[in-house]
């Protein structure tokens, strides 16, 4: 897109942001040069008719794809949609998923992630894995601009075949994994489970890809997820590399930090977070990465974080350290405390912690604000 473009829309957004309950302060990325790659990279698309991969993981704020979706439709309406990219059958490991994009099953299924049945589990970039075990079939309902023509399956062992597509469906094994291409967009699709030498399958997550130039938005997220816990993840370094990423947005802390100060671990946690970004880095290590301070939020409803602050100064660190950028969201919200103004402005949920849809949005609306400020300074 046309930067001078760019820079109207900005300012259209900017404006859109902000909210007569709250006060927004504009939180610029530090480190911004180290996107440059990134950043060069959209500027491409249009000229290369390429496709753009971005990643966000995290915990719940990212897991309910509210923030980072509206993200993901900003950057899209601004550089094209290239598809809807990562997507997990959240709903068979009983849980919740992103609102876009449903799942179904039948059958009997067996599941394990990053907090439960972890130590004799693969787990991919995901950090959920599920198993079919009787009768199993699963099915996925995607809106229409989410339609696909390419899936991609995360796969160990075996892998799963469609069941009633629109038109023709051709499978590939690609890097391990199996790739099936449609004549036809499909919004509505069912999959069996193909059992090869009686293994069992394991589905780690799958990519909706639609044939177009444009951003491919990855998510996945846990609930009360950690680094730590993230980081065991055994099939992570090679599904990151498989994504094929051009940036790496890493969204934790608010569980990490959500402890007594007595018991919070600063040091541990900033080595915690350069382990991951090692690991991100491992078979790319020319991929940009952008970590998020977390916002503000009460532990046990009662008291407010000490822990936040320095956090935010250790990741801040990091931004020399690894050459990282970092995007400050607990400043642009308000600092310490500003989690009650949230509140009251119907932004922020009783349990001073997560947000409501509105606040979400809100807080995707800031990130791609924040990106594209970096994107216009280039």
């Amino acid at each position: 897109m046309n930067k001078s473009l760019l820079s109207i829309l900005l300012l259209v957004l900017c404006g859109f942001v902000q909210h007569s309950d709250v006060v927004i302060h504009q939180s610029d990325i530090i480190n911004v040069q180290s996107l440059n790659s990134f950043y060069a990279a959209l500027g491409a698309i249009v000229r290369d008719s390429n496709t753009v991969s971005v990643i966000h993981i995290g915990d719940s704020h990212i897991k309910a794809d509210i923030l980072s979706g509206t993200v993901r439709k900003r950057l899209q309406n601004t550089f094209g949609n290239a598809g809807r990219g990562f997507v997990f059958p959240y709903e068979i490991a009983k849980s919740d998923g992103a609102l876009d994009v449903q799942f179904s099953h039948t059958g009997t299924w067996h599941y394990c992630h990053i907090k439960k049945g972890y130590s004799e589990c693969n787990l991919g970039v995901a950090g959920f894995t599920v198993v079919p075990v009787e009768n199993a079939s699963f099915s996925i309902d995607v809106e229409k601009n989410a339609a696909f023509n390419k899936v991609t399956l995360f796969t160990n062992h075996g892998s799963f075949s469609p069941v009633q597509a629109n038109g023709n469906f051709y499978p590939v094994k690609e890097n391990k994994h199996t790739v099936i291409y449609f004549d036809e967009l499909q919004e509505i699709l069912a999959f069996k489970p193909a059992y090869m030498e009686d293994t069992l399958p394991e589905l780690q997550g799958m990519v909706l890809e639609n044939s177009h130039s444009g951003v491919l938005y990855h998510t996945m997220g846990i609930n009360g997820s950690t680094v730590s816990q993230y980081l065991r993840s055994k099939h992570f370094e090679e599904q990151i590399n498989m994504l094929d990423a051009s940036l790496v947005i890493i969204s934790f802390g608010t569980n990490d930090s959500y402890t007594p100060s007595s018991k919070f671990c600063v040091r541990c946690l900033k080595e915690e977070y350069r382990t991951l970004i090692n690991r991100v880095r491992d078979k790319n290590p020319k991929v940009s990465i952008l970590l998020t301070i977390p916002p503000d939020h009460y532990l046990y409803r009662r008291y407010p974080s000490n822990n936040v602050a320095p956090l935010r100064d250790a990741m801040t660190e990091l931004t020399a350290e690894e050459d990282v950028a970092v995007w400050d969201l607990y400043q642009a919200m308000g600092g310490k405390n500003a989690i009650m103004d949230w509140k009251k402005g119907a932004l922020a949920r009783a349990d001073l912690v997560h947000f409501t849809f509105e606040g979400y949005e809100l807080q995707g609306e800031m990130l791609y604000n924040a990106l594209m400020r970096g994107y216009q300074s280039q």
